[in-house]
């Protein structure tokens, strides 16, 4: 059976919460694990730099560890200042649409948020991604997150998908980039 293991992140917009996934993927079983789940909050007297470098200090921490297969981070507002943190480590990242179009697409690097959170659905309905039996106050609140997606379709057919105001969902963004790298480490198998 192989074995593919990915940490992800996701900075977020603000420096509010960073929120870490650890996952790990096996084929031809096709299954997810959710082995790490972790947030991050920015201290009052942490400049964004030093508040991104001990964040970066965890994810070396996890990766020497642990052995990830693969990193992965979202791309967002304060790349610049992560990019610099995370400089000694193998980085892949990844940005989010909810419209990719054919020049996106070609691009590479970019994710369909609204075809993964079907997708997501869809495998959390077939018990494909599993959860640890014990459930750290991390898991609960990444089954809050995920639990708070909803989907709004329009008159075309089309379906986006919309968390509710003023909610965080620096957990359940990590799970959709890990899972989307997993999903296609199956295809290529």
């Amino acid at each position: 059976m192989k074995k593919l293991r990915i940490l992800i992140g996701d900075p977020g917009v603000t420096p509010d919460f960073f929120g870490v996934i650890g996952l790990e993927a096996t084929h031809p079983e096709k299954k997810i694990y959710t082995r790490h789940a972790q947030r991050f909050k920015k201290k009052p007297d942490e400049s964004k730099q030093q508040y991104y470098n001990r964040v970066a200090n965890h994810f070396s921490k996890l990766h020497n560890k642990l052995h990830f297969d693969l990193i992965i981070l979202e791309k967002n507002f304060d790349y610049e200042e992560v990019s610099k943190a995370f400089a000694r480590l193998p980085i892949t990242y990844v940005t989010t649409l909810t419209q990719l179009t054919t020049k996106t697409r070609q691009k590479g690097f970019s994710i369909d948020k609204n075809f993964m959170i079907k997708w997501l659905k869809t495998e959390y309905k077939n018990h494909t991604i599993q959860l640890p039996s014990i459930h750290s106050d991390e898991i609960k609140e990444l089954i809050n997150q995920r639990n708070e997606i909803s989907g709004i379709t329009g008159p075309s057919g089309h379906t986006s998908f919309k968390r509710q105001r003023n909610r965080h969902d620096d957990l359940f963004m990590p799970e959709l980039i890990g899972c989307n790298a997993i999903r296609i480490w199956w295809d290529e198998q």
